[in-house]
């Protein structure tokens, strides 16, 4: 697997996207994820990749950042990495010791590919995205 992404939680993603294109990223449109109730916008610099996720706070649903935002406050929260076989992956990552956290499923903000998440006590959450 190779990292794709590192992941952000923030409060509002159109001030998150101001200050991180004073550091010299561009970014993506915004992306609505009605699935998972949060706003996503992926950002570049050079070969580095984020994706800002910030929560949708007009619909009182759950989603995984609300944690986060209400805790820590915006911060790094996951890593991607790229699966060219996510089951594979997956069952690997599970016979040591990782746990899924939100099931494999479809993401509107990789067109549809496959992502899953999964923890480790000793790495926190990690995102894995088929290709």
């Amino acid at each position: 697997m190779q990292i794709d992404h590192i992941g952000y939680a923030v409060k509002n993603i159109d001030k998150a996207k101001k200050s991180f294109e004073a550091l010299g990223y561009k970014f993506e449109d915004t992306i609505q994820d009605n699935d998972r109730n949060i706003f996503i916008s992926f950002g570049t610099l050079d070969n580095y990749k984020i994706e800002l996720v910030a929560e949708n706070t007009q619909n009182n649903s759950a989603n995984p950042v609300s944690n986060y935002i209400q805790k820590i406050g915006a911060c790094p929260y996951h890593i991607c990495y790229k699966s060219n076989d996510i089951q594979k992956d997956i069952d690997y990552l599970q016979k040591n010791k990782f746990k899924i956290t939100v099931p494999l499923a479809p993401a509107i903000a990789f067109n549809n590919r496959r992502v899953v998440f999964m923890y480790s006590l000793s790495v926190g959450l990690i995102e894995i995205v088929e290709e």
